[in-house]
C-alpha cells in the first residue's frame, strides 16, 4: 500500500469542498454531483483504511533499519486521543519523519512528488533512505505493517489528521450554506452525510481503536456503507490490541 493512494484521495475531496465553497446558488445539479463524488471518494478511502489496518500497525523486524532501537520505537507508539508518544525519539528518526512528511506534502501540494522537485540534499536523503521508494524518477511513500514502511504511519496520520479536520471545517460550511439557501432536502441530506462521513474518518484515525459501538448508532444508508468499512477496520484494531 502506497500513501498516496491516501492523500490523493483526500486531495480530491478537498478539492471538491473549495469548488462547492466556490459555488453561487445550489439550485443546479452540479452540487449534488460535486456531493455524490465527494461520497464515492470517501468509500474508497474507507475501504484503503480497513485494507491497511491495523493502522498504525506495531512495528516489527529490525529495529536498526528504521533507525531506532525497540525502546524508542515505543516511544514514538500512537496515542488514542490522536497524538504521539515523545521523549524518547532520537534527532534521526524525527529528520526521517520531517522528511516523509515534506514528500506527501508535495505529493499533495502537486499530485505526486517527482524526485526533481527536491534541492540536492533532500534528493540525496531520498535515494538513501530506505522508508522511501523512487519508481521512473517519482518518489513514493510505501506503508505496511513491518519495518522500515512501517514507520511511515507515523507521519501519514499526522498529514491525513492536518487536511481531514480542514475539509471537515469546509464542509460544514458548505452544510450550512446549503440548508441556509433551502435547498432541496436530498442535496441537504447528502452534504449532512458528507460531513458525518468526515467526522467518523478523523475519529477513527484520531483515535485507531474506536468503539464499535459509535458506528451502531448511525442509521443513514448510503453513509451506514461507509460506516460498515470503517467498522471491520476498528474490529480489526481492536483485535490486533487485544491479542
Amino acid at each position: 500500500m502506497r500513501a498516496d493512494s491516501l492523500l490523493q484521495g483526500v486531495r480530491r475531496v478537498d478539492e471538491q469542498g473549495d469548488r462547492l465553497l466556490a459555488v453561487r446558488t445550489f439550485s443546479d445539479t452540479d452540487p449534488s454531483r460535486r456531493i455524490d463524488e465527494t461520497i464515492d471518494v470517501l468509500l474508497d478511502l474507507a475501504e484503503l483504511l480497513r485494507a491497511g489496518a491495523p493502522f498504525p500497525p506495531r512495528t516489527e523486524g529490525d529495529p536498526s533499519r528504521s533507525g531506532g532501537t525497540d525502546t524508542e520505537r515505543k516511544s514514538l507508539e500512537y496515542r488514542p486521543d490522536g497524538g504521539f508518544q515523545g521523549g524518547g525519539a532520537t534527532d534521526t528518526h524525527s529528520r526521517r519523519d520531517d522528511l516523509v512528511r515534506r514528500v506527501l506534502e508535495t505529493s499533495y501540494e502537486r499530485g505526486s512528488a517527482p524526485i526533481e522537485l527536491f534541492d540536492s540534499e533532500t534528493v540525496d536523503r531520498v535515494t538513501t533512505d530506505d522508508r522511501l521508494e523512487t519508481v521512473d524518477s517519482w518518489v513514493i511513500v510505501p506503508l505496511s505493517s513491518i519495518a522500515p514502511y512501517a514507520d511511515n504511519w507515523h507521519p501519514v496520520i499526522e498529514t491525513l489528521l492536518e487536511h481531514l479536520d480542514e475539509i471537515l471545517e469546509d464542509f460544514r460550511r458548505v452544510e450550512r450554506r446549503v440548508r441556509v439557501a433551502e435547498s432541496d432536502r436530498a442535496l441537504r441530506a447528502d452534504c449532512g452525510t458528507v460531513v458525518e462521513m468526515l467526522e467518523t474518518l478523523v475519529f477513527v484515525i484520531r483515535r485507531a481503536v474506536a468503539d464499535s459501538r459509535y458506528v451502531h448508532r448511525r442509521t443513514d444508508q448510503r453513509q451506514a456503507e461507509l460506516l460498515s468499512t470503517i467498522e471491520r477496520a476498528t474490529t480489526q484494531l481492536g483485535s490486533d490490541h487485544n491479542a
